[in-house]
């Protein structure tokens, strides 16, 4: 129970660390345009303001450009040396033309949020030297947090995020949970769900009807019996919600509508339900009319409905989901007004969003799993109520990066020297497919000493242009690779840095093995760290 109140604290705290911009943004823009597999058109309710946004189409904005940048924190113990506690948090940045209030905004929050997080990092590791104390050091850290920020809806109106929590201080299991935060895109303002809307009796009646439909189809017995008790008093002290492709997203943390084991729930009320009783200022554009540009992130239900084109009088219907029946894997089955088209099978589909450009190109781009975290990224572009696949790359995810209108920070999965994962900026061509930024994946850097590595002999590398060789006990850190025959490193103790060079196994035996000057790469390192 004293796990829970603290990470129920750290999640509160999270919508209270903000600042409050000036104003309320009374901008009616709209939205762009689409591709596909054949379809039929199929009619869907139309969503009041579509007109009004219509009129309006000339005031379309720049949509802000987001990222996030990891960081990380490690505490030992000043007298033994053992891994007390690992953080690892992300900060968000925002840019673009007449981004400044927001991005002044963001930052503030950011920063704010990171001085919570770092203060309850030296709380945790006071905590975990006491407990340690009493515990077998296994060489690992004892306590940890991790922090994530993902933004899920970003239009010229707003930018909605989800931050995700977890920490382990202990016992059977950590606790975990996600908190909502969604800014004005105009003026940084931090929104409350009432700003959001012009009838909040109306709104209120509709979504509790909604929620508690949706919650006794999907869980039925799992519930709490006081859950819908629980629904109807969430609004006198606040939902915890975001915007996305679908709607109105509430959050229900584990122990708010059921037991630990049921998980976080998750219920979007779509904006065909509640868009009569909503500000059409902050209605995501390309989802309520036929303009503008914006990401915004498919929930877990797998359904959106946008507008294709000004010359659509109904949005189209689309739907994504991962049709594996009663196996464990199956093909991604992506479905536009009817009409369908299919992956090969995966275990899992993993995030997937809208991307409406700004030069009125609507594309969908998902990532689905293998197993374990070997992704392959897709592409589609909807044009003309059809879908046509434009990209499909092996080893490319969306997890962990950053979808945007003009980059995409995307991660490849990499097994060069220890490393996991490095990023990559993209941009999507002009014939739909991802087109890298550079040449070379960057390594996200941390404090974490598992990733330095220790020669036990002399390793052949160039280091600042010239070939050398590095001396047995030499520490050292890969920063990046081009994933083809080269790493980047960072040598600890002079900050030099060099290049490897390497080639990859291709015999049975040696497939997933890399060799450095004809030696296997595990041979030149006291250990490599698993890289998955």
């Amino acid at each position: 129970m004293k796990r829970k109140e603290k990470m129920l604290a750290l999640l509160l705290a999270a919508g209270m660390a903000v600042l409050a911009g000036c104003g309320r943004a009374e901008n009616d823009a709209g939205q762009g345009k689409t591709e596909g597999t054949k379809t039929e058109e199929t009619k869907t309710q139309e969503i009041p303001g579509e007109d009004a946004a219509a009129k309006e189409a000339e005031t379309v904005g720049a949509v802000p450009q987001v990222q996030t940048i990891p960081e990380t924190l490690d505490r030992y113990d000043p007298d033994s040396g053992r891994w007390l506690i690992h953080t690892e948090y992300s900060r968000a940045e925002v840019s673009g033309d007449g981004a400044q209030a927001l991005s002044k905004a963001v930052e503030a929050w950011s920063q704010a949020r990171a001085g919570e997080l770092e203060a309850l990092t030296e709380q945790y590791a006071a905590e975990a030297a006491e407990a340690c104390a009493f515990m077998e050091d296994t060489g690992y850290y004892a306590y940890s947090i991790f922090h994530s920020l993902e933004p899920v809806c970003v239009d010229d109106r707003i930018v909605s995020f989800v931050e995700r929590n977890s920490e382990y201080t202990g016992g059977a299991h950590g606790f975990y949970g996600s908190t909502g935060i969604t800014f004005d895109a105009q003026n940084g303002t931090v929104l409350e769900w009432k700003d959001l809307l012009r009838d909040e009796e109306g709104f209120c009646r509709k979504a509790e009807a909604y929620l508690v439909e949706k919650l006794s189809a999907d869980y039925a017995e799992g519930l709490f019996p006081d859950y819908e008790e629980t629904l109807a008093q969430m609004w006198e002290s606040g939902p915890n919600w975001y915007l996305d492709a679908s709607g109105m997203t509430f959050i229900f943390n584990p122990y708010e509508l059921g037991p630990y084991a049921m998980g976080e729930i998750s219920v979007t009320v779509p904006y065909m339900e509640t868009a009569e009783y909503m500000n059409e200022s902050y209605l995501p554009g390309r989802l309520t009319s036929c303009y503008g540009a914006g990401v915004y992130k498919i929930p877990e239900d797998g359904t959106a409905c946008f507008y294709g084109s000004p010359l659509d009088s109904q949005p189209e219907t689309l739907s994504i989901r991962l049709d594996g029946g009663e196996e464990e894997c199956g093909p991604v089955r992506v479905e536009l007004n009817g009409a369908s088209t299919e992956t090969d099978s995966f275990v899992r589909l993993g995030d997937a969003f809208l991307v409406c450009t700004q030069d009125d190109r609507v594309f969908l781009i998902f990532d689905a799993d293998y197993a374990s975290d070997d992704f392959v990224t897709f592409v589609y572009e909807i044009r003309d109520r059809e879908l046509c696949e434009c990209d499909c790359q092996e080893g490319l995810s969306l997890q962990g990066g950053v979808v945007n209108t003009e980059k995409l920070r995307l991660q490849m999965h990499l097994d060069v020297l220890g490393t996991y994962s490095g990023r990559m900026d993209y941009t999507i061509g002009a014939d739909g497919k991802l087109v890298p930024d550079g040449e070379r994946f960057q390594i996200p850097q941390t404090g974490d000493l598992m990733r330095v590595l220790v020669t036990t002999m002399e390793l052949p590398v160039t280091l600042e242009g010239e070939a050398t060789v590095l001396p047995p006990g030499s520490r050292i850190r890969i920063t990046d690779t081009d994933n083809a025959g080269s790493a980047g490193f960072l040598e600890e103790e002079s900050g030099r840095t060099g290049e490897i060079r390497y080639i990859r196994g291709d015999g049975e035996g040696d497939l997933w093995t890399i060799f450095i000057d004809g030696v296997p790469d595990y041979e030149y390192f006291e250990s490599l760290p698993y890289a998955g």
